[in-house]
């Protein structure tokens, strides 16, 4: 466990002391010896000793010179001097050259065990708190990293937006501000679907924990200044911006190979514009995540520049009628267009090539509609279920894998449709009722019902009589008296005014299907509610 170095020119003492059986009680195993001070400093240059045990009077270089020597090198060496009775003024002087004891010869064995079991219960000591101190550092250290990387991923994501708030933080944390033009990288592993199918979640994270120092690395290497953290399982990079990009494309496209060739997967980068203004911070993450995510149309393992993209936004392709359209074909089971519309979709979204952005709205105006046809069902709000649905759809890294997931969630929606349908009014028939009660005073029409909400009218009339419990004229007519019954009771409206605010401009009409509905007459049923 400790080594010694007996330095004595007595050989025969020197014999005596290094075949002593008590150093083991004290925890010395490696015993090194020498005959002179030179030889004994020649030793402690080349190897690592915990305690020296030198006698003062040696040739060539006697003990107190070797003290001399070595006072700076061997701070944390315990050094013990052997010495005559009459040598006190060089025991002095050994004390001052940070001797921590003598012992006089002759030596006792007894005495020279009690003295090193107390030298060596101090350096044990010793050793135990500059552990504890050292741990208590590294744990400092480690929290003021986590610290850092929560601030830089709340930040750059856009969760933190006070600038003068985030620039005292940084301040805090020892964060030194990049001043000049900035870019961020994003990396992502590809194919994250089937990794965490194939590993544990442990394994996952040490297989995320060997790319992220391979980054750092080369990071280090390139000489940037650079801080790494993590946002959504994403390695981010904030990092100073070159003049010369084919520098940095060298850079990342070393940092890919190193991935795939020491830990087996491939990496999709994203890489910003260059910015100089803090405050474009969560511009820039933006950029460089709508640079990753094109990946989608590009493929994997490959670096994508946002300089060199053309992004237009498509907000509308995924309009309100679409959205509308999609929601009546599945939630009343019709799979054949629920399927085809899908298609349709992402046939257009393939051809315009939607940004990241784009995708992310598009997918989360589909969860909603996921959610409403199986609201019954959910266990969870809205806003959970979209979350979850986006986190499935995030694994997914082409366009292609996430279509495949989004026409199987979108069918068995339509399936769950289907058998729905069976139990209660659709959700078609319950839109036209209160559609109904909002637009019955207005030229209404099957055919224009069946437009308005993108069914077929034929289909319209025969679920509207199976659900309404009859026709949808019949329907409309008793609505329409009804409220006309109201007006009359409630208001002095004259007939044909109560007739036109029902929807009937020809009020001898009126007057009849009021009649055949009700058994009275306009003017007959105010009197009877009047009298």
């Amino acid at each position: 466990m400790y080594s010694l170095l007996i330095a004595e020119d007595e050989s025969w003492t020197r014999e005596v002391l290094v075949n002593a059986g008590y150093w083991k009680h004290c925890g010395i195993t490696r015993i090194y010896e020498a005959g002179n001070g030179e030889d004994a400093y020649d030793i402690l240059q080349n190897e690592k000793v915990d305690f020296l045990l030198s006698d003062i009077r040696m040739p060539m270089m006697n003990g107190l010179e070797l003290l001399s020597r070595i006072r700076d090198s061997h701070p944390g060496m315990t050094k013990v001097i052997l010495t005559g009775f009459d040598d006190f003024e060089y025991v002095r002087t050994a004390l001052r050259l940070d001797a921590h004891d003598f012992l006089l010869k002759p030596v006792n064995d007894d005495e020279m065990l009690q003295l090193f079991l107390r030298l060596a219960s101090q350096k044990n000591e010793n050793q135990a708190q500059q552990l504890r101190r050292l741990a208590e550092e590294s744990k400092w250290n480690l929290g003021r990293q986590v610290q850092r990387e929560q601030l830089l991923a709340s930040w750059f994501s856009g969760r933190k937006t006070d600038e003068t708030l985030i620039q005292q933080h940084c301040e805090e944390l020892g964060i030194d501000m990049i001043k000049d033009h900035f870019i961020v990288i994003l990396l992502e592993v590809d194919q994250l679907h089937l990794l965490l199918e194939r590993y544990s979640r442990r394994d996952y994270e040490l297989l995320h924990y060997g790319i992220r120092n391979i980054a750092e690395e080369y990071m280090k290497e390139s000489g940037r200044k650079h801080y790494l953290f993590e946002i959504d399982d994403r390695i981010a990079v904030w990092c100073e911006a070159r003049r010369d990009s084919s520098g940095l494309e060298t850079l990342l496209e070393r940092i890919r190979e190193s991935i795939k060739r020491f830990i087996k997967v491939t990496v999709s980068i994203g890489i910003s514009s260059k910015h100089k203004a803090e405050c474009k911070a969560f511009h820039a993450y933006m950029e460089a995540l709508n640079s990753l995510k094109m990946k989608m149309y590009f493929g994997n393992d490959r670096a994508t520049f946002y300089d060199q993209l053309s992004i237009e936004h498509h907000r509308k392709l995924f309009n309100r009628d679409l959205q509308l359209r999609l929601f009546n074909y599945a939630a009343n089971g019709n799979m054949e267009d629920t399927g085809a519309l899908v298609e349709e979709l992402f046939d257009d979204i393939r051809r315009s090539r939607a940004s990241g952005q784009d995708m992310e709205d598009i997918l989360q105006a589909m969860s909603r509609i996921v959610w409403e046809i199986r609201e019954q069902e959910q266990q969870t709000d809205a806003g959970q279920f979209t979350e979850d649905w986006l986190s499935k759809v995030r694994l997914f890294d082409t366009l292609d894998e996430i279509e495949q997931f989004v026409l199987s969630v979108f069918m068995d929606a339509a399936s769950e449709g289907a058998k729905l349908k069976i139990q209660r009014k659709s959700k078609l028939i319950v839109d036209v009722l209160h559609f109904l009660d909002d637009h019955y005073m207005e030229d209404v029409s099957l055919q224009k019902l069946a437009e308005r909400f993108y069914v077929n009218a034929s289909y319209l009339s025969r679920l509207f009589k199976e659900e309404a419990g009859e026709i949808f004229t019949k329907y409309l007519m008793k609505l329409r008296i009804d409220r006309a019954r109201h007006l009359l009771q409630s208001t002095h409206l004259k007939v044909y005014e109560v007739s036109e605010a029902v929807g009937y401009n020809d009020v001898k009409y009126f007057n009849k299907i009021f009649k055949d509905l009700t058994g009275l007459t306009p003017a007959d049923h105010r009197s009877l509610s009047n009298s």
